[in-house]
C-alpha cells in the first residue's frame, strides 16, 4: 500500500476482507500515517518507497499518492515486477503518462487504474445495454459532476485544472460508453471561490463534445452545492435514453407535515462506496486468475488525454480535437 491517506485506508480495509489477500506493507512519507496505517492492518511501516519494492513477498501494490507523483511510482513498481493498481490519474503531464505506459508494458505487468464509476452497478448495466444495441445508434451524452464544497484554493491550483481533476471521471464515462471524442471546447468561471481567477483556474465550467460516431454531448462541472454530491449520467440513443443518478441515500422519502424530504448522498465516498470495493475486488481477484485487468494504463491514457485536451479548451477558448492534441506524446505509444 503506497499512500496512507483516506482512498489508501479505503482500499486496504477492502483488501482485508478478501480471501488470498494481506496487506504486508504500507508506504508513506509521512512516517506517523505510514505507522498508524500499518498498525490498523498489522502491517510493517515504510517511508521508502525503494524498500517496499524491493520486498520478494509484496507482488501488487496499491498507489493512491498524490496525483503528481503517480507516474513515478508506476515506473518504479513495474520495474520491480509488481502488479498495478493505481489511482486516477496517470499522472499530471501526457509525457509523464506515456513514460508510465512504457513502463508498466515493457515490463508487463498487471496493471489497472482506478475508474471506479465503470465499477458501479448502474454505470455497469448501462454499458451492458449500450454494447446489446439496446439504444441503438447513440446520439447524445450528459454528464453532470458537483462536489458539495470546494476543497481548499491550494490544492485547487496544484490539481492540474477542474477538467482534469474532477472531469476526469465523467470524460473517461464519455469514451467509455459513448465512444472516443473527436472534439471538445469548453467554457468556465471562478463564481464560487473568485480568488481562483487570479490564478487562471475554475470552479465552474461546461465542455461541449462530439464524438467521432457523430453523437452530441456535454459536460457540467461544478464545486458547489447546498443540497449534497450530484453526479448524473445520460445516453441518449435512437430507441431511448438510459439515466443514472442516485438522489435518494438511503433509498428513503419521508412525509410530515413540512412536506417530502430525503437524504441524498453528501460526498463520493457514500455514492461509490460498492463501485470502489468492486474495482479492489476485481483488481485482487484478477492477479490471482491471471485475468486481464481493465481500465488498464494504456486506457487511462487516451482518457487523461480527453481531458487534458479539454482542460486546454477551457483556459485556451479553443476548439481542441483530441487526436491531434499531444500527438507528438501518444505516437510513442501508439507505435510500441
Amino acid at each position: 500500500m503506497i499512500g496512507a491517506g483516506r482512498m489508501g485506508q479505503a482500499h486496504a480495509n477492502v483488501l482485508t476482507r478478501l480471501s488470498g489477500v494481506q496487506v504486508t506493507w504500507v508506504m508513506d512519507v509521512n512516517a506517523q500515517n505510514a505507522e498508524r496505517v500499518a498498525a490498523q492492518l498489522g502491517a510493517r511501516a515504510s517511508t521508502s518507497l525503494e524498500e517496499v519494492l524491493s520486498q520478494p513477498d509484496v507482488q501488487a501494490v496499491l498507489i493512491s499518492t498524490p496525483a503528481g507523483t503517480h507516474a513515478d511510482t508506476i515506473e518504479a513498481a513495474a520495474r520491480a515486477g509488481k502488479a498495478i493498481f493505481s489511482e486516477k490519474p496517470l499522472a499530471k503531464t501526457l509525457e509523464d503518462a506515456v513514460r508510465a505506459v512504457r513502463a508498466v508494458e515493457a515490463a508487463g505487468v498487471p496493471n489497472q487504474v482506478g475508474f471506479q464509476r465503470r465499477y458501479d452497478p448502474a454505470y455497469v448495466s448501462a454499458k451492458a445495454r449500450i454494447d446489446a444495441g439496446d439504444l441503438g445508434r447513440l446520439e447524445g451524452f450528459r454528464a453532470v459532476g458537483r462536489d458539495p464544497e470546494p476543497p481548499p484554493t491550494e490544492y485547487l491550483v496544484g490539481a492540474g485544472g477542474l477538467l482534469v481533476d474532477m472531469g476526469g471521471h465523467d470524460l473517461d464515462l464519455a469514451r467509455f460508453m459513448v465512444g472516443e471524442v473527436a472534439e471538445v471546447r469548453a467554457i468556465g468561471g471562478a463564481i464560487v471561490k473568485p480568488e481562483l481567477a487570479q490564478h487562471g483556474e475554475h470552479d465552474t465550467a461546461v465542455a461541449l463534445l462530439r464524438f467521432e460516431n457523430g453523437a452530441l454531448g456535454t459536460l457540467e462541472v461544478g464545486l458547489r452545492t447546498a443540497y449534497g454530491y450530484d453526479i448524473r449520467t445520460e445516453v441518449l440513443g435512437e430507441r431511448g435514453r438510459l439515466h443514472i443518478e442516485r438522489d435518494k441515500q438511503p433509498d428513503l422519502s419521508v412525509y410530515d407535515a413540512a412536506g417530502v424530504h430525503h437524504d441524498r448522498p453528501r460526498h463520493f465516498s457514500e455514492r461509490f462506496a460498492e463501485a470502489y470495493a468492486a474495482e479492489i475486488t476485481a483488481f485482487a481477484e484478477g492477479v490471482q486468475a491471471g485475468r486481464t485487468l481493465t481500465p488498464s494504463v494504456r486506457d487511462a491514457l487516451h482518457s487523461l488525454r480527453l481531458a487534458l485536451a479539454a482542460q486546454h479548451a477551457l483556459v485556451s477558448g479553443e476548439t481542441v480535437r483530441v487526436q491531434e492534441f499531444g500527438r507528438e506524446w501518444m505516437e510513442q505509444v501508439e507505435s510500441a
